[in-house]
């Protein structure tokens, strides 16, 4: 029986991006056993990015838009400053793509980031792998940041065990892990057993994704990562284009292993190696005013 899978992406993001990915959403290779549409929700202030998105729908009938009656006030800038209330307006977003699915009998749904764009691959790759959470990986170079960094972590918030748990994502594989997500498929059971982007009181941390994972997790749900597909993150404009560059050349996966060279990893293991001996310093030094607020408690009392 042929699987129907909607892909659902809120737009803001400049024309010249969105025409980046939203063509490489369009190719993504499809085979017998399932149809892909494409649900957009335009979140822009920009009116040409506006205009390309509907000159989209209008030219490929796979593709709709959804109709959110949704404040543009306490949008997000594009500056890469999020507060809570932005983010949790992207979660409402989020949960009404949930629902859009739920409510049309989809078999997955696919949440891509608007700046990404995807090997062919990709789509078809994750079905394969028979998860109810899977999300492809990519890399970032945050700034201030001394290494690329995936979108997948240990525990919140990306953070790691140590730096073998980060250094094996660069190798093709599919992961277990604590968090991530981006670039995510998800199945209609998951769906249907109350996975949301809502906020989890408990936790006191920013990013919709964290409190997603930690939800599909309390469900009784494992959250994978694979590496096989990287999807290319067009974080700032400057890669606009490479990211073109790498799309019209075969969206190679080893492409990123001019990203993670050696150069790369022994720079995790450096910040890793530097983090271990701070907090063993840290514990001893705990240690030390724990013992001199003893000694002081035993010669007041006795």
């Amino acid at each position: 029986m042929m699987k129907k899978i909607l892909l659902f992406s809120s737009l803001k993001k400049d024309k010249v991006i969105l025409d980046l990915s939203i063509n490489s959403w369009l190719q993504l290779n499809e085979n017998d056993d399932f149809k892909l549409d494409i649900l957009l929700y335009d979140d822009n202030f920009d009116t040409e990015s506006s205009d390309f998105i509907v000159q989209k729908v209008n030219a490929h009938k796979n593709i709709k838009l959804i109709n959110l009656n949704i404040d543009l006030k306490d949008n997000y800038k594009g500056d890469h400053q999020w507060n809570t209330i932005q983010i949790d307006r992207i979660s409402k977003i989020k949960n009404e793509a949930i629902q859009y699915a739920i409510d049309n009998n989809y078999d997955y749904l696919f949440l891509v980031d608007a700046d990404l764009v995807l090997n062919p691959n990709t789509l078809s790759h994750l079905i394969n792998l028979n998860k109810h959470f899977v999300f492809e990986v990519f890399w970032t170079l945050f700034f201030n940041e001394p290494y690329y960094k995936p979108n997948a972590w240990d525990y919140h918030s990306w953070a790691y065990y140590n730096e073998e748990t980060l250094i094996k994502l660069a190798k093709k594989g599919t992961y277990e892990v604590g968090g991530g997500g981006a670039c995510t498929l998800l199945s209609k059971e998951i769906l249907l057993k109350g996975l949301n982007f809502n906020r989890l009181q408990s936790l006191n941390f920013d990013g919709e994704d964290r409190h997603f994972c930690t939800r599909a997790q309390a469900l009784g749900y494992s959250v994978f990562v694979d590496t096989y597909y990287p999807a290319y993150h067009i974080f700032n404009t400057s890669q606009i284009g490479e990211a073109k560059d790498w799309f019209i050349n075969g969206a190679k996966p080893s492409f990123f292993s001019n990203w993670l060279t050696e150069n790369w990893s022994n720079k995790v293991i450096k910040f890793y190696q530097k983090e271990k001996c701070f907090f063993s310093k840290l514990k001893f030094f705990q240690y030390d005013i724990r013992r001199s607020i003893i000694k002081s408690y035993n010669k007041n009392f006795n």
